[in-house]
């Protein structure tokens, strides 16, 4: 057996297993390698999720909504009773520490600061619906990801996919979801 004969049984093995070769590194093929290797159990999730996920994704998103809307007649009730007008654009978001952040103009995000102070339980439902609404994105995110998966052709365009990115760097590459 001589190099050349390696490398032809080389080539017809990694066509038998669904790999090719691109300057001689194995690259399995993209339609089935990226699922291929999981578990049979989170394989079945997948199917399900797949298959079920539009369902869940819309009981989410009417949770959320229902609870987005109890959060601003709390909110409201505590507003009128302090006689905060809300008028002026307030932006709430949670810190990284998940303690409820208000911005906007000075004295009115000063005063819903105080008045979220006084009233832990809207720090409490902000936190439940920043979780809920991260569970419903990611169980949309993880749906379509999935359609995308099985069947590529289907979905070429799809503005989530350009979250993903890579930095080439030496040994410093690395790939991350932005």
């Amino acid at each position: 057996m001589n190099t050349d004969s390696h490398n032809q049984l080389a080539s017809m093995v990694h066509m038998q297993t669904g790999v090719q070769a691109i300057h001689g590194i194995a690259v399995p093929d993209p339609e089935t390698a990226a699922l291929s290797e999981l578990a049979d159990d989170a394989a079945l999730m997948l199917r399900m999720l797949s298959r079920n996920g539009q369902e869940l994704s819309d009981a989410l998103e009417a949770r959320l909504d229902c609870l987005q809307e109890s959060f601003m007649e709390i909110l409201n009730n505590q507003m009128a009773a302090d006689t905060l007008k809300g008028e002026t654009r307030l932006h709430l978001y949670l810190s990284p520490e998940g303690r409820l952040v208000v911005e906007g103009e000075d004295g009115d995000a000063e005063k819903l600061c105080e008045l979220i102070a006084g009233a832990p339980v809207l720090q409490r439902r902000f936190q439940e619906l920043a979780r809920l609404a991260l569970l419903s994105r990611g169980v949309e995110v993880a749906r379509q990801a999935h359609e995308a998966l099985k069947s590529p052709e289907s979905s070429p365009e799809n503005p989530l996919f350009g979250r993903y990115h890579m930095c080439l760097k030496g040994s410093l590459s690395h790939f991350y979801v932005r």
